[in-house]
């Protein structure tokens, strides 16, 4: 049984809402390996050229935010015990955010750059988005709940913000020209904010309830979950900060503002890891494993964001890049998708036929052999990118692009496997009611 305690699973929204997106998100997946595997070793240039940038935002906001978007509107109602509002904006959200990424993707490709295709990005992207955080962050004001994870939600929202604002600065001075500050700075800050503001707290948010639930651990401590989102929202405040004081160059005020979060990640990797010794099922699935390796790629991510502060040169930058994106959140939402979308599925369709007919459980609306193949396939991909970046050998790139495509293409499998099984006709119930209309004699 699963400890679902204080959670408001019949406030969950339809199936349609959530899926759209989780249905989606894969698909930037694909994008993201076959722009790998055509442009290869030019992308690791540099990180600031516009294919890879483009590239990043494949995976940033093409496949990340879109399985956000999904996520927060199906846990919010569960969590935080309250629906999220306006549902009819979902469809415009899911819609404008796909065209977003796209127009954002064609226009950096090109040689030159289409101010066109970025500004249809800028309106697109700012719309969505705006249409997403106004109704979250609407319900997450006046939700009950007072769980740290509803907390972390909340901070990662105002981070999601941040970056939304400087990306639409961005996108402008793309197309338009007009930035006239240091443009490095202002790319720390909107990285800072998108991957450790928005991923990072809202991944940390999320394992309080996720980890107890379908890994049978003990509660996250209260307290240390709240000290430990406060260490990072004061990071997440000082950092950016740091770097307008005194700029990207000197890296000691930055890394000293960044202490209080690093000392915040250092403490939940200790509580985590002691939550998952003391876990009541002791057998590691594959999801498990998916998380296990997250937690290791974000322990290297974290030492090598010191060598980011005193090296010079990209090598350091696409290390950490892709042991952040792709070691460490791809592995966590593919893990927390496994677990998520059968029991959604099973819930939708079949919990209200459970005790009447025969009906699946919940392993069986997974491919468990295919989802076994996936795990060791994107730890393969992520080891033979970081290879490539340390070696600048091309084959590297594309064969690791090719790996991306497939573990993109399997999480479309495992959706379709949990919708293809149809839930079978309930018995009809007999009429008690006629048993009455005749007379006794």
């Amino acid at each position: 049984m699963l400890p679902t305690a204080g959670l408001r699973i019949d406030q969950a929204p339809p199936l349609n809402l959530p899926f759209r997106f989780f249905g989606t998100a894969p698909l930037f997946l694909l994008l993201a390996g076959g722009a790998l595997l055509g442009w290869g070793g030019e992308l690791l240039l540099a990180p600031l050229l516009p294919v890879t940038v483009a590239t990043l935002h494949l995976i940033l906001l093409g496949w990340m935010v879109m399985v956000v978007c999904g996520a927060m509107i199906q846990m919010i109602p569960v969590l935080a015990g309250i629906p999220v509002p306006w549902p009819v904006l979902v469809p415009w959200v899911h819609g404008l955010l796909t065209v977003g990424v796209v127009a954002l993707f064609g226009g950096l490709v090109q040689d030159p750059v289409m101010p066109w295709a970025l500004l249809v990005a800028l309106v697109a992207l700012a719309l969505a988005l705006s249409g997403f955080l106004v109704p979250i962050v609407v319900a997450l004001v006046k939700a009950p709940a007072r769980h740290p994870t509803v907390n972390g939600m909340r901070l990662a929202m105002l981070c999601l913000l941040g970056t939304l604002l400087l990306g639409v600065l961005f996108l402008g001075e793309h197309a338009f020209g007009f930035l006239d500050v240091d443009r490095r700075l202002l790319v720390g800050i909107h990285l800072l904010w998108g991957l450790v503001g928005t991923m990072g707290v809202l991944i940390l948010g999320v394992s309080f309830q996720m980890l107890p639930m379908f890994y049978m651990t003990p509660a996250f401590p209260e307290r240390a979950a709240i000290r430990i989102l406060l260490g990072l929202a004061v990071s997440l405040l000082l950092v950016p900060a740091a770097l307008l004081v005194a700029g990207v160059d000197d890296a000691w005020l930055p890394l000293a503002a960044a202490a209080p979060g690093i000392a915040a990640l250092v403490w939940y990797g200790i509580e985590i890891r002691k939550q998952l010794q003391q876990r009541k099922r002791k057998f590691i699935d594959a999801t498990l494993r998916l998380w296990l390796f997250g937690f290791a790629c974000a322990v290297s991510a974290l030492l090598l964001l010191v060598c980011w502060f005193f090296t010079e040169g990209p090598t350091w930058r696409f290390l950490v890049g892709i042991l952040y994106a792709l070691g460490w959140v791809t592995p966590v939402m593919i893990g927390m998708l496994h677990k998520i979308i059968p029991f959604l599925v099973w819930f939708h369709r079949f919990s209200s036929l459970a005790g009447l007919v025969e009906i699946p459980m919940m392993d069986d609306l997974s491919p468990l052999r295919v989802v076994n193949a996936q795990v060791w396939l994107l730890f393969g991909t992520v080891a033979t990118l970081l290879l490539a970046v340390l070696t600048g050998w091309d084959p590297l790139v594309r064969l690791g692009g090719v790996g991306l495509m497939l573990v993109g293409a399997i999480s479309l499998y495992a959706l379709w496997f949990a919708l293809r099984i149809t839930p079978p006709k309930a018995p009809e119930m007999p009429d008690f009611a006629s048993f009455f209309k005749e007379p006794i004699h």
